[in-house]
């Protein structure tokens, strides 16, 4: 009982601010700073993977790369709006204005009250922008590299991941808030446009597990080596997909995901080999190989292609248990074990897709000219898969559990 009268309360609280001009004010301050800060996201995205085929194309003469300029300008641009939100936010808490309450915003250091969505993004934006002139020395210490692993890339990786689950946050509070007010917005796909925006933020995040698809570490075993880059790929889809499905409590949505992804991965494939072509020229400065000159890559940009098998199973089960329950959401086991299901098309699919873009593509690579054990080789296939079914299984986990926390956060 106790719970049903705070969950009238809160819906009664929420549609007295839906009527409020103070309350509506409150909402397209939050939802026109999100979309901006989606745009900042994009353009990060196209940075990101600019950063990495700058560095193996051209190299790193200088901090100040046209790719770090894309990059640093976006988390700069990102981090001052997620600051500005957090100070405007405070001072309305402060004033009481409807719409800004404990409801609504968390409380940050003591003082600050703000949107959770915002708040996690600007942590995320400051780290990485620590993270730069750290990396900077880096390089002035032990010269050019152009692995993923070195620290301060790492730095820089984690704060860009925490900012765009920031991103995801910011969206999914405000269609929280939108879908408990009554309103009936407009929609396209079945979807309103602030549940776009939670796709178009999960899109990115999941293309930016790809940027780094193939920087994994490969484990050697007697002869054999093996590439770990499909395990984040499987963790990262898997978890994204059944998020989505868990978020909007759409069927196909899964399929839709991958759509979108695909998207991502065709734009950046269309500007990155161009951008560096075009800054090369402009700058006057040679490739680290003459004869290894950047061109659009089709199988790079079908790499979301590998996904769509298992989406398609995803959603399928998602409409079952709709027809049956009337809710496309199913227990927490039988989500694990579509998650481990599901990671066998991704492990078949993406080495079959990379295998002319790179030589490194297959998961299994015996040592050239040296034999090896075909038992030895079995037992290592059945053990690699059922570790990438693990890996599946968790991020169907912590897509179900994120999901939940989407769907009903209005903070």
């Amino acid at each position: 009982m106790a719970r049903s009268e705070v969950h009238s309360t809160s819906s009664a609280t929420l549609d007295k601010l839906a009527l409020a001009p103070q309350g509506v004010q409150e909402r397209r301050l939050r939802r026109i700073s999100a979309w901006l800060l989606l745009f900042f996201l994009l353009q990060g995205e196209l940075g990101a993977v600019w950063d990495r085929e700058w560095h193996a194309y051209v190299g790193r003469d200088q901090f100040w790369t046209p790719p770090h300029t894309l990059i640093y300008s976006c988390v700069a641009g990102a981090g001052l709006l997620a600051l500005a939100v957090v100070l405007v936010e405070t001072f309305r808490y402060r004033h009481h204005v409807p719409g800004v309450d404990d409801t609504s915003t968390v409380p940050v250091l003591h003082f600050f009250h703000a949107p959770l969505g915002f708040s996690v993004l600007g942590f995320g934006a400051l780290l990485a922008l620590i993270a730069a002139p750290l990396d900077n020395y880096w390089h002035e210490l032990y010269g050019i590299d152009i692995a993923l692993w070195a620290p301060f890339h790492m730095m820089g990786v984690t704060g860009g991941l925490i900012g765009m689950l920031g991103m995801v946050y910011v969206f999914a509070s405000e269609a929280a808030i939108e879908r408990q007010s009554g309103s009936t917005p407009r929609r396209f796909l079945g979807l309103t446009a602030l549940e776009l925006g939670i796709i178009m933020a999960m899109g990115s995040i999941m293309n930016y597990v790809l940027t780094g698809f193939l920087q994994f570490p490969v484990i050697t075993i007697g002869t054999i080596h093996i590439s770990t880059y499909p395990l984040p790929l499987v963790a990262g889809c898997v978890m994204f997909m059944l998020a989505a499905l868990r978020t909007t409590q759409k069927v196909g949505i899964a399929t839709f995901l991958t759509f979108i992804l695909f998207l991502h991965t065709l734009v950046v494939e269309l500007f990155v080999p161009w951008a560096i072509r075009t800054a090369v020229e402009q700058q006057d400065i040679p490739y680290r190989l003459a004869n290894q000159i950047p061109e659009f890559r089709l199988d790079y940009a079908l790499l979301p292609a590998a996904f769509l098998l298992s989406a398609v199973i995803l959603d399928v089960v998602a409409y079952r248990r709709a027809r049956k329950t009337g809710s496309p959401n199913s227990p927490m086991l039988q989500t694990i074990i579509q998650g481990a299901i599901v990671t066998l098309p991704i492990v078949l699919f993406t080495p079959l897709i990379l295998r002319d873009y790179t030589p490194y593509a297959p998961v299994f690579l015996p040592e050239k000219g040296v034999p090896f054990d075909p038992v030895q080789m079995a037992g290592i296939v059945i053990i690699s898969l059922l570790i990438a079914m693990a890996i599946g299984a968790l991020g169907a986990w912590l897509g179900e559990d994120f999901g939940d926390i989407w769907r009903w956060s209005k903070r």
